[in-house]
């Protein structure tokens, strides 16, 4: 087996979201060389890009895996094929939104997948999460998470929400 790289998922749902997230999380434990390690809290947040939609809730969840960066991202897209995520509508509403955010110090550009995430220096929404789990992260190219997240101009987290650890993973401090 190919040795392990650690790897960050942004999840999010604004429809039926706290069942979808707790499916996604459930499905995610599945994948092949592949270990859940830690997930975020829940955090409640404004829509992205299409404002006129229901609120969200995400978190980020931290995974060591051998699959390369391109055979995880299959892997995340299945799970959102059968929570039947259709994409109809950029930034619109969404079953479930599995975003690979950082697969290592991987920088790779292709046409199915950008690490680290591109949106990831402006997304509060991805970055508290993350940070919450991995304090001291940093983007390959642009540095230290925590500078990143200082800089944020557009806030879309109004506020951390109590989650139940239904997935086995014990919720942050």
């Amino acid at each position: 087996m190919p040795p392990e790289t650690q790897a960050f998922i942004s999840i999010g749902s604004n429809i039926a979201p706290t069942q979808n997230i707790i499916c996604s999380l459930e499905l995610l434990q599945t994948m092949p060389q592949t270990r859940l390690k830690r997930r975020s809290s829940w955090y409640r947040t404004r829509p992205w890009g299409i404002e006129n939609q229901a609120e969200f809730l995400n978190l980020v969840v931290e995974v060591e895996t051998a699959l390369a960066p391109e055979t995880l991202l299959e892997h995340t897209q299945t799970i959102e094929q059968r929570l039947e995520r259709r994409r109809t509508l950029r930034n619109g509403p969404r079953t479930i939104d599995l975003d690979l955010l950082l697969h290592g110090d991987r920088v790779l550009t292709l046409p199915q997948l950008t690490l680290p995430h591109p949106g990831l220096h402006q997304r509060d929404f991805m970055l508290i999460p993350l940070l919450e789990i991995a304090p001291e992260a940093h983007h390959p190219t642009l540095g230290p998470l925590q500078a990143l997240r200082d800089a944020v101009s557009y806030r879309q987290i109004i506020e951390r929400i109590p989650q139940p650890a239904t997935d086995g993973l014990a919720e942050p401090a």
